[in-house]
């Protein structure tokens, strides 16, 4: 079990729907810093969350999660200097727009992995930090396809697999930082939005999803929170119809036996260096 208490946290999203449900829950969790990093500050969202806990420090900053990695570093210097450590990253920033392909990669996939890699040496145990959980929001359809959404499934496969191959015990080993994936299911005000198909055979689906039923931000964020307290480093789970699933990963490829033994076998070089 995970214990959020005390903990300085980062949240890369934006302060509303899901995110923000998921802050106030956080800030249940007597937590003692919260970073919010988003393009657009809420100050209503943000005095809501204050009220919850007055002694943890809420910082904002604006953050396009878009950015150049070298501009990142530059950013996150600043924040650090407010945050001092982070023990928890969640990277919430999403985006579905099946008609700006290149923009719904870059915030979903692309903008992830950079915080990531940016963030990394700031919690890394043999580095700047003290190990800690970094946590990527994906949905269910980075699981199984969808033939409505194509572009944004795309891009929620890519963090699934960069999320198990970070958590890999190559670098969890050493780094001390755990990574994880959570999967929210179709969730209100999300499916409310005006939603493009990725081709318009697929547009009357998109349509009628604006009224499905589908789980509360609330209810969801509650599950997400309590994934990051019960989870483990390379574990995905599912955020749906009100409940919290482990998803049961499996491998499709298996390394062949000479090639295990050649990857496994002691660096050569590092031998007649020694």
């Amino acid at each position: 079990m995970f214990d959020l208490a005390g903990k300085h946290i980062c949240y890369v999203a934006d302060c509303g729907g899901i995110s923000l449900e998921a802050c106030k829950v956080l800030m249940s969790k007597n937590i003692a810093k919260l970073a919010i990093l988003h393009s657009v500050e809420n100050p209503q969202a943000i005095a809501q969350l204050q009220s919850i806990k007055h002694s943890t420090q809420i910082f904002f900053w604006t953050y396009d999660v878009t950015m150049a990695r070298e501009d990142m570093k530059q950013y996150f210097d600043e924040v650090m200097v407010q945050m001092d450590y982070i023990d928890v990253l969640i990277n919430g920033a999403t985006l579905c727009d099946e008609q700006d392909i290149d923009a719904t990669i870059s915030t979903n996939l692309t903008g992830m992995m950079n915080t990531c890699a940016t963030v990394l040496p700031y919690m890394d145990k043999q580095q700047l930090g003290k190990g800690g959980v970094i946590v990527n929001m994906t949905s269910v359809v980075g699981l199984d396809p969808s033939p409505v959404f194509c572009a944004y499934s795309a891009s929620k496969f890519g963090v699934i697999g960069f999320t198990r191959s970070l958590a890999d015990p190559l670098y969890y080993s050493q780094n001390g930082v755990a990574v994880m994936a959570v999967c929210c299911g179709p969730t209100k005000l999300f499916v409310d939005r005006e939603l493009t198909a990725f081709l318009s055979y697929g547009q009357s689906f998109a349509d009628r999803l604006r009224t499905a039923p589908c789980q509360s931000p609330t209810v969801c964020a509650k599950n997400i929170v309590k994934a990051i307290e019960c989870g483990d480093n390379g574990q995905i789970w599912i955020a749906d119809k009100g409940g919290l699933e482990l998803v049961k990963l499996h491998w499709y490829w298996h390394m062949a036996d000479q090639l295990l033994h050649y990857m496994q076998r002691p660096n050569e070089d590092e031998d007649e260096n020694d």
